[in-house]
């Protein structure tokens, strides 16, 4: 059935190491037993693949390359990705060009309330804040809870955005990250998919990039970052594009995608399983914030050590909660009465 939405790769392609990587079209039943499936948006897919295959593999995920998509168009590629989906299959797609737009109708229709992460060098929104201008989808409004970017640069941001009263648009800075590189896994641990664009990236560490902005995300952060997506039990699709394949330079391009890769599947191998949240698996800690008017509660997981702020939303004239993943460091800091600025955007954002 999913031979009509994808196509092999040449067979003269070489085999996996160690068959690590399982081809679908040699098996279509090895997709039954699989957690991630490899999809190319374009051609250079054979090459990313061929890196991704040439490196070793300390952990156990069952992982299925599927081969090319017959035609990368948003409507012909969204019913396999919903399908993957369905089965509990986390995609992973690359390619050049892969419009944003698939994932935004995907998660649309999926769910009532999403989380989206872009990392990208520069926010994407037309003029009047609209999406449907950058083509993410056809009109407004969207069901996020809030959308992130990471890693944008001040100078290709425009004021309008950092400082909007629009407050589901949540924003780290590539400078934070370069300080505190921690600071990016609670806003990827609450992600439904992760975008990134290589755009994101300093041009000497992805030469084969769209654009030539020397300044960026180093390839350290990049493989960082998307071991954080791999690690979020809720992430269901993660998209790599951005990259020119016909650039004289995209082999170590090619190489930075499939470390990339490599550091989701080790980051999926070592999910912890601590959502959906069990507050029966946590340790429950009040605190009395009297800037905010009302205790807070975080919680902490008993299998990750990983922390969630507590809030209570209204949707629909009904209330329900929201866990808001958090530091160690957003409870140290609520405990000295002071509030991060991420969780203080929350309180306005949920408020």
């Amino acid at each position: 059935m999913l031979e009509n939405w994808i196509q092999p790769l040449p067979r003269n392609f070489g085999s996996p190491r160690h068959h690590f990587i399982q081809d679908y079209h040699d098996d279509p039943n090895c997709l039954q037993n699989a957690q991630i499936a490899l999809i190319g948006w374009d051609a250079s897919f054979q090459r990313i693949l061929k890196e991704l295959e040439s490196y070793h593999y300390p952990f156990r995920v069952q992982v299925v390359q599927m081969g090319v998509i017959r035609k990368s168009t948003v409507e012909f590629a969204l019913p396999l990705i919903h399908e993957l989906e369905d089965a509990g299959i986390t995609a992973i797609l690359v390619g050049a060009e892969i419009p944003a737009e698939l994932l935004f109708k995907l998660h649309q229709h999926n769910q009532q309330f999403f989380n989206p992460v872009l990392v990208d060098e520069r926010v994407r929104l037309g003029e009047d804040h609209s999406f449907a201008s950058t083509g993410f989808v056809e009109s407004t409004p969207l069901n996020c809870f809030h959308i992130s970017w990471l890693a944008v640069q001040l100078h290709l941001a425009n004021p309008q955005f950092l400082n909007s009263e629009h407050y589901f648009l949540d924003f780290i800075r590539l400078g934070k990250i370069r300080q505190h590189k921690e600071s990016i896994e609670p806003a990827v641990r609450d992600a439904d998919f992760l975008y990134f664009n290589l755009a994101a990236m300093r041009a000497s560490d992805a030469p084969g990039k769209l654009g030539s902005n020397p300044s960026g995300l180093y390839s350290e952060e990049a493989s960082q970052l998307t071991r954080y997506a791999g690690l979020s039990d809720r992430l269901s699709v993660l998209a790599l594009t951005g990259y020119n394949p016909e650039h004289i330079e995209f082999q170590q391009t090619t190489t930075l995608l499939g470390q990339m890769m490599w550091y989701f599947m080790e980051g999926y191998a070592n999910r912890k399983q601590d959502y959906p949240i069990q507050e029966s698996d946590m340790i429950e800690y009040i605190v009395d914030l009297s800037k905010h008017g009302k205790p807070l509660k975080f919680l902490k997981s008993n299998k990750s050590g990983r922390w969630w702020l507590k809030v209570q939303i209204d949707i629909d004239k009904q209330t329900i909660d929201r866990f808001i993943p958090c530091s160690y460091e957003d409870y140290a800091q609520a405990c000295a009465d002071e509030v991060s600025d991420r969780l203080l955007y929350a309180f306005e954002r949920y408020g």
